[in-house]
């Protein structure tokens, strides 16, 4: 369980330092990631992957996953 854990962060922790550099579409993909790979919801994932659609204009898309976010 910690090495998925580990994992997830990772995955997670590179799609900050990317969403940091204004690349929000990279960033995406690796919350994308780290939602495919935890068994839990994953809320700042799904925060974090909103608020880069939200840079990119795509608020609709945004509001699903500030949505999923708090489901």
């Amino acid at each position: 369980m910690s090495e998925e854990c580990g994992i997830v962060d990772e995955w997670y922790s590179m799609g900050l330092k990317l969403y940091r550099k204004k690349s929000y579409a990279e960033a995406i993909k690796y919350f994308d990631r780290s939602l495919d790979l935890s068994s839990k919801k994953g809320f700042n994932s799904w925060y974090m992957k909103g608020n880069s659609l939200y840079h990119m204009n795509e608020f609709e898309e945004a509001i699903k996953c500030f949505d999923e976010s708090i489901s």
